[in-house]
């Protein structure tokens, strides 16, 4: 195998890994050598950052006398890890769609997977440098010499990552392989690059608020152990034991057995999978429902556009990420209970629904980009003799009942871990369905006026208008302008004046801004339509 070869496919597959970031990237003039030097210098940025926050606080425990702390830290980055492989792997093998682009050239299969394999464990090592230096640390703590410590923690890094990204490769490509994958591709994939996201937030909130635990207490306690991840910590920080010896003999039989299947079961299968697959794609016959009506047809083909994981994904993640952050941060911490309030602060919370919904509602949410999915099939639908304005009727109605159930869930959810009063609760949820509404407007026109039917990313549909600062000033400003108002709402409730005034006032303002702001569109977007 010549290394120039693996070299230069390498770099093809680094420009798969993260399509977002690739466009990004081209949009602003990269190409070449360019292109996949600035990729690749992204994903060492993301190590640095990484070793600079999450290693800190690492310094400050004795790993050799926390094993609990220790099975922890290593079981949050291995989430962290597999969840980045996941979606290495989703990019690298199953959208890019590459392989038969490879057959005129002088590539041998085992060169191209290869090069596939490598890539994705390059995308995995920059979320896991922490854990080298919690290797060092659990070794040194332990007794080693620093040297031989560094070189342990190291090596067992070395053998903690094959292992992941093994285990990752076994779950996902055996999973691919089977029927049931074929039959629900789709669906699969969605939940996956779903399950995904949820693992890389959920992780790095979790370990930031255990820093903040740490930093804020005065004794240390153990965490439980979690015995699977035992066996790293017996061979670090005793290894001349017979635990010691017995933990990196299993850790070797486990990577000598993974990869065993991997290169037996798994790799001999994956080209005649990835070439097998556009044929049974066509070939699988499309249930077909009866008697449905011109409404039910194009609200399942509108649900039909936006089942693709790559946009489901990217959509959920960037719209989100906010109030998810925002509002595990107050449950986890447990500072923060509104069990006790009450019902005079209903309008307050009325107005925190309705900023809520700012905060899930904006440039990357699905309203926003619902019409240009429609790509090439936009232009042929207004060629029909359908009404226009009915179509983007039903097509907004589709969009902003799924904005309900998103933006309705966090709130639910949101309400029910801070323990809400019921009553206040309700008027958190209507006003969060009622600035949903009405950003479903401001979003679905926006994305009719800022058309793009040709897109090839995402992405780019994100970034229409302001770009990225315009997403980064909404998120914001959001937030910014909801602090102080609600601040104000909550002073003035507090101050108790009358409540039928201050309520009523508030509710009578929010009502005729709706008003004439809906009038607003209606008069000049819907009714300027044409039939």
């Amino acid at each position: 195998m010549k290394l120039q070869q693996l070299k230069a496919l390498m770099r093809i597959n680094l420009l798969y890994v993260n399509p977002s970031a690739t466009t990004q990237s081209r949009k602003k003039g990269k190409k070449g050598a360019a292109l996949t030097r600035n990729i690749f210098l992204s994903y060492l940025l993301s190590g640095v950052v990484f070793l600079a926050v999450y290693t800190a606080t690492m310094f400050a425990i004795d790993f050799s006398k926390f094993p609990g702390f220790f099975t922890y830290y290593l079981a949050l980055f291995g989430l962290i890890g597999f969840s980045q492989a996941m979606s290495s792997i989703f990019n690298v093998f199953f959208e890019s769609k590459d392989l038969e682009n490879y057959l005129p050239l002088p590539f041998r299969q085992g060169e191209v997977f290869l090069a596939k394999f490598l890539v994705v464990g390059l995308t995995i090592v920059p979320f896991l440098l922490p854990l080298v230096v919690l290797f060092y640390l659990a070794a040194w703590r332990g007794g080693m010499m620093i040297v031989l410590a560094v070189l342990a923690g190291l090596i067992i890094f070395v053998g903690f990552v094959l292992l992941l990204f093994g285990l990752c490769s076994l779950v996902i490509f055996g999973l691919t392989q089977t029927k049931i994958f074929y039959r629900h591709k789709k669906t699969f994939m969605t939940g996956m690059m779903g399950l995904s996201m949820v693992l890389v937030i959920g992780g790095i909130l979790i370990i930031n608020f255990t820093q903040t635990d740490i930093q804020h207490s005065t004794t240390m306690v153990d965490r439980p152990v979690l015995t699977p991840f035992l066996p790293f910590y017996y061979v670090l920080t005793n290894p001349f034991s017979l635990p010691g010896f017995l933990s990196l003999l299993g850790i070797l039989i486990c990577l000598t057995v993974v990869f065993f299947i991997i290169q037996q079961k798994i790799v001999p299968k994956l080209y005649d999978q990835f070439s097998d697959e556009n044929q049974q794609t066509v070939s699988k016959k499309r249930k077909r429902k009866e008697n449905q009506n011109l409404v039910q047809l194009l609200r399942s083909y509108n649900l039909q556009l936006i089942k693709n994981p790559n946009l489901i994904t990217q959509m959920l993640s960037s719209s989100l990420i906010m109030p998810v952050v925002f509002f595990i941060t107050f449950m986890v911490t447990g500072q923060f209970s509104f069990q006790h309030l009450s019902p005079a602060f209903f309008g307050v919370f009325f107005c925190a629904g309705i900023f809520l919904a700012a905060m899930t509602i904006n440039q990357t949410s699905l309203i926003s980009s619902i019409i240009s999915l429609d790509r090439e099939n936009f232009l042929f639908i207004r060629s029909l003799p359908l009404s226009f304005r009915e179509y983007l009727r039903i097509k907004m109605i589709t969009g902003t009942l799924i904005q309900f159930v998103i933006t309705g869930g966090v709130a639910l959810l949101a309400g029910v871990f801070s323990r809400m009063p019921l009553l206040l609760l309700l008027f958190f949820v209507i006003g969060a369905l009622c600035g949903t509404y009405l950003f479903c407007v401001h979003f679905f026109i926006r994305d009719y006026d800022l058309l793009n039917l040709n897109w090839n990313n995402v992405g780019e549909l994100f970034t229409r208008g302001n770009g990225n600062f315009a997403i980064v000033f909404w998120m914001f400003g959001v937030m910014i302008v909801g602090g102080i108002l609600l601040t104000l709402y909550v002073v003035a409730v507090l101050f108790k004046v009358n409540p039928f005034l201050l309520n009523g006032a508030v509710f009578l303002v929010l009502a005729t801004i709706a008003f004439l702001y809906l009038n607003n569109q209606k008069k000049y977007f819907w009714q300027k339509l044409m039939d």
